[in-house]
Order: structure tokens, then sequence, then C-alpha cells
């Protein structure tokens, strides 16, 4: 009755326009709007109640039962061989009640012959009872039945009454004892769960009580905190968090230092923030116990009983439950629809939250049933990282957008999704020293300050102090530093098909689409959910698929690992690049890959930087010079610096120099390794990207509360049409909100960002988020620095003015270089960063049109530098 009501009703709201129906809510109207009495309608193939009477006799002659010959008129109104306790029971009499509940006037009454189905010419829907009766008895030759006839209920045998109408009131409406097996097994496994989180609670807060009070007391406390290098303030701190020092040990020669502060990389003062590992960061220490670890898996129990139960219950819906229920609908339920779905839906409300607060505490679920301790002594440290979300928008938010992007940003701090919370395991090193990775980057426990930092090994800045450095470290240093900062790799960890699903079956949409559908499910609209299923699984599917194959790739690209010359104890050994660490000194070979920032000590280099500028030409490093200078990265030291990702072209040992260090071979100081080195930090920040709020988002948030808006309208709507039957209100708003926010959004969204990661991906274009694809969709003005893609591709030279050395002054402009003077072609051959490799000019585009204008040559074998010769010259 329900579902038929839920059907008419949604047709009632589409449809406007004239249609008969049946009455459903309101009472019958007796006028019309004009006052007169509605014309009466006939009404056919009415059914007649029993007439129910003490004994045979008193029943009217037509009504009176007549068998053949061994057969007798049996209670429930029919002839039989034999009137058996289970015919008896069937008496219409009886009105399906038995034993205290069947009224003791009711227990002697037995049914005459039933009265055929009558019609009525004239009926009256607002006294259609009076209607039948009167119809009825005139079929049955009843005379004066108002006086005769009694009601069953109301007026019963007695005085002139000698019959009576088997009018039988509405059955009750069934309802558990709650004593039943099931409910017993909810009441025992939830109940176990909640005395089990109570007493680990307990034991708990009663075991951390020491750990509390050194949080507040005294130094070393449970909580460490790290302070990024641009002063940045954690809002959640406590003013009793000890704070590392933010000073940074300057050492030269392989001496170590610790840095809790600046964690970039950089010794020259040029930071960015943006590029910090870490701006804010909390650490926690847990350990595990044996009952936080029951707690734990007991609670995942518990949920996973929670959908069996479900399912249990839907297949009763259906009848399919095995066993003797099978076949039988509403069996738990005793056989009612209506308690069943009431049943489902309090059940449903109640795992929904049980859900909504398990996705919510899901950072901190684990680590509730672990013991807090302090960060030095935990099994576990909690690194807890502020989100600083992107937002990228072309417009100044309206009021209503800046509204509720406030009420998002407060949702978001209250639900604690503001920040990012990891929990990363305790290790130790061989030589029994404790550290944990995060993000790619090893932090190690300082046995002085006993907390948890990520080491850096100043080499100085000075360049006389760094080709000091050029005779490499010894093994034990070399082996103590590695121990510090760790391998110079790094692991990129790509899930399993089990673990990528469970990923990304974990997110909000997909909690809200299970929800949504099992609704579906149970209330016969299987069909449609078994369609969303499918397409929700589908998507669902391309999307991890995607998602694997851009993360593979990744791995391909950052994990690299060779085999290289290191000067180790002053001898040359073949070391893998996973063990170079900050100091040592290796030799540069043609075609090898970078693995690490390097300082050019000797030698030259021609380097491919495309993959980490973009730039397709290849770039010329000089050797540090041998001067009082100081090497800065982003001056004139990135002509001295070898980046990690980039590749050597060609090299060029420097023999015989004054300027800079001799050698035979090409030797580099390395700088950084790790996430520390300019790949590194590009290869983090695809791992693990900052949240960019898009307009597209922005906008979107307007929709969504415009949709639940309308839902708790389409909510009040259904309460106020079914006011009796708070189970279609609860059903029918569901399937609204169901329409309103579909549980296929989602699906679509996904299909198309991974269709169009699909097509990025042919053009060798990887995307590890798809959900950037609609950012950059959405780019309407792109500026670019490179003048060749904007205007046309190469350059000319033009010509030059030459100074008059008489007069000191320029002499007229010449388009023919080789009209010039000898000093003049000298220096534009000269003035220039152009190098030959196999043939092939590279360097500046600039340059390598000034050196071809010259017809200048560069000899391919040089004594000490590069040797021009001149037209002139020659």
């Amino acid at each position: 009755m329900i579902r038929r009501q839920l059907t008419r009703a949604g047709i009632g709201l589409a449809l406007l326009s004239a249609a008969t129906a049946d009455q459903l809510w309101h009472d019958a109207n007796r006028y019309d709007a004009h006052g007169n009495e509605c014309v009466y309608r006939e009404k056919t193939d009415v059914v007649c109640s029993q007439v129910c009477v003490a004994k045979l006799s008193s029943c009217p002659p037509s009504l009176r039962p007549s068998c053949p010959d061994g057969q007798s008129f049996c209670a429930d109104g029919d002839c039989h061989d034999e009137c058996t306790e289970e015919i008896q029971a069937q008496n219409p009499c009886h009105c399906s009640r038995s034993g205290g509940k069947l009224p003791s006037e009711a227990q002697d009454l037995i049914p005459c012959l039933a009265i055929p189905n009558v019609t009525i010419q004239q009926f009256h829907t607002w006294d259609s009872q009076n209607d039948i009766r009167n119809a009825c008895g005139a079929e049955a030759n009843i005379t004066d039945q108002s006086k005769t006839v009694g009601v069953w209920g109301k007026s019963w045998l007695g005085d002139d009454i000698a019959a009576v109408w088997a009018e039988c009131p509405a059955a009750p409406t069934p309802n558990y004892r709650y004593t039943e097996s099931y409910w017993i097994a909810v009441y025992a496994v939830n109940g176990a769960l909640a005395l089990y989180i109570f007493v680990w609670s307990v034991y708990k807060g009663f075991a951390e009580q020491s750990v509390r009070a050194a949080t507040l007391g005294k130094a070393g406390s449970a909580r460490g905190k790290l302070a990024s290098s641009m002063g940045s303030v954690d809002a959640d701190a406590d003013s009793s968090l000890n704070k590392p020092s933010a000073e940074k040990l300057t050492v030269n020669s392989g001496e170590k230092a610790l840095s809790s502060s600046s964690v970039d990389g950089s010794t020259d003062g040029a930071s960015n923030s943006s590029d910090a590992l870490i701006e804010v960061t909390r650490l926690s220490g847990y350990r595990n116990h044996v009952l936080g670890t029951i707690g734990a898996w007991f609670v995942g129990v518990v949920y996973v009983l929670w959908v069996c139960f479900f399912g249990v219950w839907t297949a009763d819906y259906y009848g399919s439950l095995p066993g003797k229920h099978h076949g039988v609908s509403y069996s738990l339920a005793y056989e009612s629809d209506y308690l069943l779905l009431a049943t489902f839906l309090v059940m449903w409300g109640i795992w929904f939250v049980m859900t909504i607060s398990l996705y919510i505490l899901r950072p901190h679920l684990r680590n509730y049933f672990r013991l807090l301790t302090l960060p030095a002594k935990g099994e576990y440290v909690r690194v807890v990282r502020p989100l600083r979300e992107i937002k990228v928008a072309d417009e100044k938010p309206n009021w209503l957008q800046h509204h509720i992007n406030v009420f998002t940003e407060w949702l978001q701090s209250a639900m604690r999704r503001d920040k990012e919370y990891t929990t990363c395991p305790v290790e130790r090193t061989s030589e029994g020293r404790f550290y944990f990775t995060y993000q790619c980057t090893r932090y190690v426990l300082d046995e002085q300050t006993q907390q948890y930092a990520p080491y850096e090994f100043d080499l100085g800045s000075g360049h006389r102090g760094l080709i000091d450095q050029a005779g490499g470290l010894s093994s034990t240093e070399a082996s103590y530093r590695l121990e510090l900062v760790g391998p110079n790799f790094i692991e990129v960890k790509v899930p399993n098909i089990f673990g990528a699903f469970a990923r990304e079956f974990l997110s909000f949409f997909y909690i809200y689409q299970i929800m949504m559908l099992w609704v579906f499910y149970i209330y016969a609209y299987w069909q449609v959910a078994l369609v969303d299923t499918g397409v929700i699984l589908l998507s669902a599917t391309i999307k991890v698929v995607l998602r694997l194959q851009s993360e593979r790739r990744l791995k391909q690209m950052a994990e690299q690992e060779e085999t290289i010359a290191v000067k180790r104890d002053g001898e040359w050994a073949q070391v893998s690049t996973r063990d170079l660490v900050t100091g040592d000194v290796i030799e540069v070979t043609s075609g090898a890959h970078m693995s690490c920032d390097c300082i050019l000590l000797s030698g030259n280099a021609i380097m491919n930087e495309s993959s980490l500028t973009g730039e397709p030409l290849p770039i010329r490093k000089f050797p540090l010079r041998i001067d009082d200078g100081h090497y800065s990265v982003t001056g004139a030291g990135k002509m001295t610096t070898l980046f990690a990702g980039t590749i050597v072209s060609q090299v060029q040992p420097v023999t015989k120099a004054a300027d800079s260090l001799e050698s035979d071979r090409v030797l580099a100081l390395v700088r950084f390794t790790g996430t520390m080195s300019d790949k590194g930090q590009l290869v983090r920040r695809i791992l693990f990207p900052n949240p960019i709020s898009f307009i597209f988002n922005e906008q979107m948030r307007i929709v969504t509360c415009i949709l639940l808006l309308y839902a708790v309208f389409i909510m009040a709507m259904s309460a106020y049409l079914y006011q009796s039957n708070p189970v279609a209100v609860v059903l029918y708003g569901a399937c609204a909100v169901a329409q309103l926010l579909s549980p296929l959004l989602p699906a679509a969204l996904v299909i198309g960002q991974s269709v169009a990661a699909t097509r990025l991906r042919k053009k060798k274009i990887y995307c590890v988020d798809p959900q950037r694809i609609m950012t950059a969709g959405k780019v309407q003005i792109l500026c670019a620095d490179k003048t060749g893609t904007l205007t046309k591709e190469g350059l000319e030279f033009y010509g030059g003015r030459c100074i008059d050395e008489t007069s000191g002054r320029f002499a007229a402009f010449s388009g023919d270089l080789l009209s010039t003077s000898r000093r003049f072609q000298q220096a534009v051959a000269s003035c220039h960063s152009v190098a030959d490799l196999d043939g092939q000019l590279i360097g500046n585009p600039v340059d390598i049109e000034q050196f071809r204008a010259s017809n200048a040559t560069i000899d391919p074998q040089p004594e000490y530098l590069d040797a021009i010769q001149t037209p002139a010259d020659s």
C-alpha cells in the first residue's frame, strides 16, 4: 500500500492536469462547492459481512445451512466430513482472534451461510457501512435488522438481538516483543561494543595521565612541534608545547647539522615557504596495546555485522531467506510490510550516523585505540599538518558565495578536515637510531632534544671551502650521513588493486551512493539500483585503473637507481646512487641520469634539463671558480649546478686551468639528495598536492545548498501529505533526495574525467589526479614566456655598429659583420656560452645565431678552455 501511495503521490505532484483517481488523504465530501449534496453512484459486487448466531436455528431462513448426508456444517461456514480443530479455528465470527484476545461474547458465535455479493444503487461514500448492511440484509430477507442484528464488538446477542454482523475491527498492528533471537543478538553485539569502548576509554585515560602531565610540566612533551623557516605559527598548538630551536648549525667538511626549521635545502636564505617540506607540523607519539588492538578489530567486525544484518532484512523483504522462511516475505516482521520497512528505516538511520561518524573519525580511530606517549618513546608518530587550500577564482565572491564559503570552512574545522593526519611507524636504523618517514623524507630522533626532525648537512657557501671538499668523504662519515638523511631514493608506493579500490570507495560520495542505493534495494526498486550500481562500479574501475597507470608511470620516473663512481677514503669506488649523501664527490659521465643536486667542481658538462624546465635545448655548465666568491643556486651558481632529474649530454674534463680545479675526470660535489633535491621537491608536490578550490568548486557549493534546501522542502511536503504514515514520509523523502543529489552524478563526473585522462595519456601527458583536468579545461588565457612560442620560430642576425677608434663615437650601421673591425668580430665570436656537441651548436638561441653570424669555429679538442677561431684570425 505504501508503494502505491508513493507512486500516486509522485504522479500527482508531477502532472497538473485533470484525472480520475481514488481519494487518498482527505475525508470524502458530502456536499459540493455550491452546498448541494453530491450525486449518488452505483457500486457493484460489494462483499457482505458474515452473519453470526449462537445456534444455526437462529439464522435467517435463507442463510440456514443444509449439508449432504454424512457431512456437518463447521465453524468455517462450510460443510465437511469432520469438523477438525484446524477447521473450527477458521471461524470467521472470531475475527482472527483467539485465547484472551477473543471477547467472551464471541466465543459461542458460529456463522450462517455467506450472503452473495450485492449491488448498491445509491451508494453514499460518507455512510458506506449502513448502505452495505441495508443491502446485504435485504438480500438475506432480514427484516428490521437495525433492531435484530448487532455489530461485532459493539452490540452482542441478547434482548432482541439474535444475530451479529461479523464486521471485524482492524487487526492490531503486529509488533515485536523485542525478545526475538535476532534482537537479542543486536543487543548483545552492540552492548558488548559499547561496554568495551567505555572500559577502554577509562583505562586509556588512566594510562595517559602521566604523559599528559608531562605535556604540561616539562620539556620533551607528548607533542613535538616543528616551526617553518618562514616563522609560521600553529593555531592549534598549546602554549606549553616545545618548539625546537630555529637555529641552524652551519659547519663544513662532513660535520653534521640538525635543522628543525628550514627544511627546503637552501643555504643562501632564499627558501620559499611553498617549497618547505613542512610549514607547521605537530607530532604525537602512540604505542600499541593489546586491548586497543582488540577494540579496533571489534569496531570493524561490528560494522561488517551491521552490513550483513541489512542484507538479511533486504532478503527477507523479497522472501529470499533460506530455511523455513524461504518464500515468505516479511517473516522477521510477522509478515507486515509496514513493520519491516519501519524497522529498516530506523536501522538505516543508525547505520547512516555510524557510517558518517566513522568517516569523520577515520584519521583518528586507530590512534584512539592506541596509548598516547612521548614521540621519542612511541611505536608510531602522528604528523598533523594544516591543509592550505589554493583558491583559483577570477572574481570576488558575492554575498551568498562568501557566506557559504565561511560556513564550509567552519564545517571543515568542526569535522577536523582542515588538517592532514598521517600516522607513520617508527623504525630503527642498523645503528639503532629511531626514525620515521613522512612524505618520502626521513625524520630522525635527536637524542638531546628528544624530538624528531629532518637532518641536512651544510657544505658552506664559499667557493674555496666547497672546492676543498673535492677529496670526498670517508666510508664512516658517509655511513653516518646515510643513516641520518636516508637513502637517495624516492619511493613511490603504489597500492595493489584491492588497496586502490578500498582507497577509492572510502570517499564521501561513494558512502552517500551506498546509502541511497540500499533504500532502492529494500523498496522493490532493485532494477534501477542494479543499473546504478553497475554504472558506479564501472566508473570506479575506470578511475582506479587510470590512477594506477599514472602512479606506476610516476614511480618509474621517481625511482631511479644507477651505479656511479664515488670517491670514498681517497679511492674511487662503484656505488649505487641510492647510497649517495651530501658531501660525496662523484664522477659525471656522458649519458648519466643525475639522481641528486650537485655542484660542478672540475670540467665542463652539457646538460639536458628539459624534464625540469621544459627547455628543449641543452644547457652548458661550468666548474666552480677558485676565488673568494659565494655560491648561490639562485644566482650565478645556477650555471655550476647539476640538478637531479637531468641528463648529462656531454662532459669535457679540464686538465689545465688557471681558475678552476684540474682533473682528468669531471667532478661534482653532491649537494642535496632525496626530497631535498630539485627533482625530489617536484615529485613530492605531485604525490602530495595541496587541495585546490577552483571557481567550479565554489559554484558547486551554491548548487548543493540550493538542492539541499529543495530536499528539505520536499521532505516537509511529504510529511504534510503523509501525516499518518511516517514510513511513507521517510521513503518518499529519501527517494526525492536521491533524485535531487543523484548517486550517479559523481559517476558521470568520474567517467568524463577518465575519458579526458585517456586522451591526454595518448599524448604522453599523465595525470595523477583526474579532477585537475576540469581546472585545466577552464583556462581561458595562457601566458607564455617563450618568444618563439608566440612569434616566428628562430632568430636572424641583423648587424652591428662599431666604435670609431679615432672619434670614440659609434660608426655607421653595418649589416656585413665581416666588413667590421677584427676586434668587433672577435667579440661577437667569443661573448657567448655556445658549445659544440657532436657537430651541433648548443646554448642560448641568441648566442647560437650570433656565433653563426661570425663564421667562427670551435676547436673540438682544446688544450685548455674552448678555442675559437674567427675568419679575421685565419
